[in-house]
């Protein structure tokens, strides 16, 4: 592993500008024709970006055509098939909504009941357009990007994990492309692309990042987060401990032990980032 990068790593983050299209579904035929029809934008919205924000969810991450399916037209068994299917293990949006057509095609081959949507709660296809703004955060060598982890933002995170390999069509995330070529440490890489977003939360997932890098640096991971995160040290005790809890455990545990007033204030003063990052 090299000591200096061939180039430094660039954070970037990313928000979202959604708008509404004209396109809404009515019943599971109507939605069908959608998801055949729309852009490859507004799949990427109702399927992909829940898992940039699930960890603020009582549930593991649902896309919109699973919840709408099984919770708003009360197609029970269509919704649960439709939600099993993972879009964050596709490559590409197309192998995505080419999977979601052929169940719901599937299913109507055995001529159902089309059951409609109450009025007002028809599925409205939206868009997404990624404005990607530069952090002005760099690193240089591995603990520089150690250390970029413990500032940059849960947006920032997941740009560079997931929404950059699928909108760029990159063959694997920023970070361990980056490690492996600029870096020479393909063995750190490759534990980083095993990490799976529709099993972890965004935080528990820096938290594994940091125990991926502090063992290739020998050092243990809570000294590790103890030197680049601005946390009080029972609390990233409190956060070590359940890194790997499923989500709806996670959820309940840490509003047991957790209250807004123990949290610090992070924000900077007097320290103004390039590109607005919020």
């Amino acid at each position: 592993m090299r000591n200096t990068a061939k180039s430094p790593f660039v954070f970037m983050t990313s928000s979202s500008l959604v708008t509404m299209t004209d396109r809404k579904a009515n019943n599971i035929r109507e939605l069908l024709d959608g998801i055949r029809e729309v852009s490859g934008s507004s799949i990427y919205h109702h399927s992909h970006q829940v898992y940039r924000e699930w960890q603020t969810f009582g549930r593991p991450p649902i896309h919109d055509f699973g919840y709408w399916v099984g919770e708003v037209i009360r197609e029970k068994g269509l919704g649960e098939r439709l939600a099993a299917v993972d879009p964050t293990q596709y490559d590409d949006i197309r192998s995505f909504r080419n999977r979601l057509v052929e169940i719901i095609q599937e299913y109507l081959q055995s001529d159902p009941i089309i059951n409609q949507a109450p009025p007002g709660s028809q599925f409205n296809f939206c868009e997404s357009a990624s404005i990607i703004l530069d952090t002005g955060i760099r690193a240089g060598s591995l603990d520089e990007f150690i250390e970029a982890l413990g500032r940059i933002t849960r947006r920032s995170l997941y740009y560079h994990l997931f929404e950059a390999r699928i909108r760029l069509h990159r063959f694997d995330n920023d970070f361990s492309i980056w490690l492996r070529e600029h870096l020479e440490a393909p063995d750190i890489a490759d534990e980083i692309s095993k990490l799976d977003i529709s099993v972890y939360s965004l935080e528990q997932i820096r938290g594994h990042l940091f125990i991926i890098l502090g063992k290739y640096r020998g050092v243990p991971p809570r000294e590790l987060v103890k030197k680049v995160v601005q946390l009080p040290a029972e609390m990233i005790e409190l956060l070590m401990d359940t890194i790997s809890y499923p989500v709806r455990s996670l959820n309940r545990f840490l509003d047991e032990k957790i209250k807004p007033d123990d949290l610090p204030d992070l924000r900077s003063k007097g320290n103004n980032r390039k590109g607005g990052v919020k």
